[in-house]
Formats: C-alpha cells, structure tokens, sequence
C-alpha cells in the first residue's frame, strides 16, 4: 500500500499547490476515510485571500465525504466497515472538554482550525487531503443514492439545522431570511419546512430566480426597495416573527432588529468581516421583547439530523452545487467558488 497520497495544501495568501504527503494510519479505535468529494467553503476562500489568517502549510477543507477504506482492530465490524459511504465532520471537537462532553463540539473549548486532525501531519481542517484517519465519532453513515457531491454539503446544512433548531419557528410563523446565498438558501428551505411564511430580502437576481424555481414567491429587493419599510408593509406593520440574517455585513444585522416583531426573534448566523459594531436601541429591545441571539457552528446531533435530511430526501442540494473540479484543478475551483455569484464548487479528491 502506497505511504503517500496526494493533498491541496495552501502555502501562503493566494497560493495553493498539489502536495504528496504521507498517508495517515489509522488506530485501532479508528477508520481510515478516502475522501471522495470536498466543497469549499466561504471559510476557505478567506484563507486563500488572506482574510482568515492561519500559518502555512495549512491543509483545508471541512465539508467532505467518501469511503471507509480500512477499520481499526477495535471497531465494531457490525456497525462500521470498510465500504460504507461516510460524512466526515467536527474533526476539531477535542471529545474531552466540558463542551464536548455536554453536546456542544461547535464551540469546544480546544477547538482550532490549527489542530492536527486526520492523522496528518499538516495543520488544518483536512477535508483537502486524499486519506483521514478518524474515529467513529467523527463520521456519518451516507444511505441510498445520495451522491458524494450531496452529502459534501451535510456539513453547511447542519449549521443551519442549528441556526434553525435556536430560532424556534413555529407553525404560521412569518420568516424574512436575509441573503439567498447557499447559506440563506438552506435557512429559507428549512424555515418553510418548519410551516412558515418565508419572505426573502436578496438584491441578486440570479439567486432570487433561483429560489422562485424552488417555489418561494415573496422577495424583497434592497438594491430597489428600503428593506424595512418593505418588511413591514409585507407583515401589516408588525415585522416578521423570526429575521435570519445570513449576509456578513453589519450594516444588515441591524436592519434586522428593526424588521422584527412584537416578541420577534432574530438570529445572526454569519460571522463579520469587518466586525463593524452596530447601533441598536436598547429600548426598542426592552419594549418589543425581542430575542437577539447568535448562531455558529454544529454539534453531532445537528449532523445527525442533517444527514437524515439528505438520506431521507427531506430536502435536496443539487440545485446548489454550481461545478465539481479535480484536485489537480484546485487553484481554479477556488476561483469559482469565490466568485459570489456562484454557490457551492465541489472539489473531487480522486
């Protein structure tokens, strides 16, 4: 069996080149993965930029799925084995610190994009390389005829469930996501899975055609409309029960509170950069009795709940995967995936 295997490795800011590393061993308590598919995420993008800062050689990638290629003596070969079709994920979940051990791995206390994962001997999140050994823990049984490229993305979908699971819709609800990126796209998706009324606020019309395809007939245009005013004139004045702001400008997230209800709950699910601070009432909080509440990350039970979605066909992702490149194609699928016009670039890893 070959010692080494291929890797995308990122070597400095705009800078990624082919690598052959030394193939990872699996322990006995793990299973070696050869990975099928990775997509690249908004994350790494920002590292190729040079936005994310992290010191090189870094190997990204946290959005993977493939194959189990070889089992560690002590596996259970009744519930794991070589052949199954697995989603890798929450590699950086250390399993031991007090967040860990209650459920909450996305926010564990030792969690780093920076750890050694996989069984590799590069930094980073991993998904880029060819072969990670990782526990049982870590990986998620794909059933039927969902495709490697589909179950790439059970990792983005379960930080939505997330999103969704910490917004509480309820039946009648009205819903305004903000942003129909791939991000918003799921947050609309799940949100009418919920039984609401989902009103989305995008300015891109190629995205906005998009979700109309996908049955969503309310928009608001911001680039031609003040949001707001628009919001509120959709609700009769009230605002929306629950605002999902999916876009990373803060400018936004304001808008958001003042698009809410009476008890309104609003959720910021993207990270900012910049981190611009942002003017908010504090009287307007106290007298409408809003929840402003954050989201970030999952935790296994997310992933759980977004593999049953996709297994399942609850929800699909096709029409959200815009290309699949080869590894040896890497620099150009960055590229593509960086143009924001363009949703999910799937990166084939053999």
């Amino acid at each position: 069996m070959e010692n080494t295997c291929k890797a995308a490795v990122f070597t400095g800011k705009e800078k990624i080149e082919l690598q052959n590393i030394k193939k990872p061993k699996p322990k006995s308590n793990e299973v070696l993965v050869k990975l099928k598919t990775c997509a690249l995420c908004t994350w790494e993008q920002r590292v190729y930029q040079g936005i994310n800062k992290v010191d090189f050689p870094f190997i990204g990638g946290h959005e993977q799925a493939g194959i189990i290629v070889e089992i560690g003596s002590d596996i259970d070969k009744t519930l794991w084995d070589a052949g199954d079709n697995v989603v890798v994920g929450l590699l950086t979940s250390c399993e031991e610190c007090e967040k860990c051990r209650i459920g909450e791995e996305g926010n564990c206390e030792n969690f780093s994009y920076e750890s050694f994962v996989g069984g590799l001997d590069i930094r980073g999140m991993g998904g880029l390389s060819q072969y990670l050994a990782v526990p049982i823990s870590k990986i998620f049984k794909i059933e039927g005829d969902l495709s490697y490229q589909e179950a790439a993305l059970t990792e983005p979908l379960s930080c939505v469930v997330h999103s969704i699971e910490i917004a509480d819709i309820q039946l009648g609800e009205t819903v305004i996501v903000i942003g129909a990126g791939i991000m918003g796209a799921f947050h609309a998706v799940l949100a009418r899975n919920k039984g609401a009324r989902v009103i989305i606020s995008e300015p891109n019309q190629s995205r906005i055609d998009l979700m109309k395809t996908l049955g969503f007939e309310e928009f608001i245009k911001p680039d031609f409309e003040d949001a707001i005013d628009q919001s509120l004139e959709l609700t009769d004045g009230k605002g929306a029960d629950v605002v999902l702001s999916t876009v990373g400008i803060s400018k936004l997230a304001e808008e958001a509170v003042q698009m809410s209800s009476l008890y309104g709950r609003v959720v910021l699910y993207s990270s900012y950069h910049p981190d611009t601070p942002i003017s908010i009432s504090p009287n307007r909080i106290h007298k409408r009795m809003t929840k402003l509440m954050g989201s970030a990350n999952s935790n296994t039970r997310d992933f759980i709940t977004a593999m049953k979605l996709l297994n399942e066909r609850v929800i699909g992702v096709k029409p959200f995967i815009y290309g699949t490149y080869e590894l040896d194609e890497i620099e150009e699928a960055i590229q593509k995936a960086i143009d924001p016009n363009n949703y999910r670039v799937i990166v084939q890893m053999t």
